[in-house]
């Protein structure tokens, strides 16, 4: 089990337990964090509003740690409180140095209460379990706290008045609390001040729009940021929460949300400005930028699958994006990328029985989206898997998901459908790269291989993301960086 795979229990009580004293410290020194690498996750903690043992599991556990390698730590600082909460969860190899420090054993009363607790969310999975609380909450009417001073478990004035009217007080608490817990670390930020951020919503300061939101550049507190303003009444508040929802879950490649505003004219979203744009920019090469070049294009593709393999085994629970495209791969300035826009983000199928879970709606672009989700509402994560593959078949050729001008409009079809007559696919390499010194087609055909398994037919033959993580790692790429 990955450390981000702890169950919700278990890492409240070891957060509870390891912040008592500041024992969290002591267990970053045995994990080798150095002394200022400490005291920056307790910086990261503060301005988080969350706790710091939680912070430090969430940035170790980013590095693909597992909760075997953190009962060792505990071990060795013989913190039997902290051990005693993974005892139900480790393999049974590390009982044994449990014991050691507890003669007396296993003591059942006390993890058999912590292990109930981890597997209560376990039971019930359906379509409406694949949409976080707060969404649903929000969607029942439930309204989201308009302040973040309410946030320290105390309800502002409003929130007390809305509390008082309802004959159900105690389930509303609960409720307040479900919301709070989710969005208490975001920011909630006025909205005249993201209004004067971005010039009074300027046309010279988009950055891009859709159905339903508009994207701004935005120069607050000395800071650019991208603001995304939701336009869409329906859909708003859904996305609104899923977006909160999401803010739990950092990674390195995931495109982090700073702050919120909601009770203005308009709900917004505010984001890390991406400097390197969409990945789809630079596909199309829409400002006569430089082609990639394939290590960056490797790069990209690495960073890609190593956010979706933590989205997909995160918390047990798989997150499914359901809506990966160039579009919402953002780049930074170092062409670093990050999964953005989680509108569509739903949990997936619990538990090594179960392979997907049924929706009657289905949302996403459809060049991107597998056909047994597009006609039986069969989700799961190999949909991401196979948009994943998509973008693999345009990150080698340039060519667009769908053309009309193509014999066989899907790319995905015709790139098996020439593959399979036996033509050498790098034939199809970039345009821009072939004939020049950075042209390369053995990279070209790995990655239209692994297009192509990303993108078959039955859901079972696709790889999951941690195989096509090994792929890529294991490449050979001229001038491609050293990869965790």
């Amino acid at each position: 089990m990955y450390i981000y795979d702890l169950p919700y229990e278990i890492n409240r009580e070891l957060c509870r337990i390891l912040d008592n004293g500041d024992d969290w410290k002591e267990l970053a020194d045995r994990m080798g964090y150095k002394a200022f690498e400490i005291i920056e996750i307790e910086q990261m903690a503060r301005r988080n509003s969350v706790s710091p043992t939680n912070q430090l599991l969430t940035t170790w556990g980013q590095q693909n740690h597992r909760v075997g390698e953190l009962f060792i730590s505990l071990y060795r600082m013989e913190h039997i409180p902290a051990l005693t909460c993974l005892v139900p969860i480790v393999e049974s190899k590390f009982h044994a140095l449990y014991k050691k420090l507890c003669p007396n054993g296993i003591k059942e009363k006390n993890t058999s209460v912590i292990e109930d607790k981890a597997n209560k969310k376990k039971r019930i999975h359906s379509e409406e379990s694949s949409i976080p609380l707060p969404v649903k909450l929000i969607e029942q009417g439930v309204p989201l706290p308009t302040s973040s001073k309410g946030f320290n478990g105390t309800p502002t004035d409003d929130e007390s008045t809305d509390l008082s009217t309802s004959s159900q007080e105690s389930k509303d608490n609960d409720i307040r609390a479900e919301i709070m817990r989710n969005v208490a670390a975001i920011p909630m930020l006025p909205y005249d001040e993201l209004k004067e951020a971005t010039n009074n919503w300027s046309t010279n300061n988009m950055l891009g729009q859709g159905g339903f939101a508009q994207v701004f550049k935005g120069e607050w507190k000395q800071l650019t940021v991208a603001v995304k303003r939701l336009r869409a009444v329906d859909a708003r508040d859904r996305e609104l929460i899923r977006e909160l929802c999401l803010n739990q879950y950092r990674h390195d490649n995931i495109v982090p949300l700073y702050g919120y505003s909601y009770g203005g004219a308009e709900v917004c979203l505010v984001y890390q400005l991406m400097c390197g744009g969409t990945l789809d920019y630079r596909l199309r090469r829409k400002a006569n930028l430089a082609p990639l070049t394939w290590s960056q294009r490797h790069r990209i593709a690495h960073g890609v699958a190593r956010g979706l393999q933590f989205l997909h085994t995160m918390s047990g629970t798989p997150l499914i994006h359901g809506d990966i495209k160039p579009a919402n791969i953002l780049l930074d300035q170092c062409l670093i990328p990050k999964i953005g826009d989680f509108g569509l983000a739903r949990k997936g199928p619990y538990g090594d029985n179960r392979t997907h879970v049924k929706v009657s709606r289905v949302h996403g672009t459809r060049p991107y989206l597998p056909d047994e989700y597009i006609r039986s509402g069969c989700l799961s994560p190999a949909v991401d898997v196979f948009s994943y593959g998509v973008v693999m078949l345009e990150i080698a050729t340039c060519l667009k998901p769908i053309d009309n001008t193509r014999p066989i409009q899907r790319l995905t079809d015709f790139i098996r459908i020439e593959a399979d007559r036996g033509t050498d696919t790098a034939i199809y390499e970039d345009h821009s790269l072939l004939g020049t010194p950075n042209s390369n087609p053995q990279v070209c055909r790995d990655f239209i291989n692994i297009g192509i398994h990303c993108t078959k037919y039955a859901r079972h033959e696709r790889p999951n993301m941690l195989e096509v993580y090994k792929k890529l790692n294991s490449m050979v790429v001229p001038g491609k960086p050293s990869v965790p």
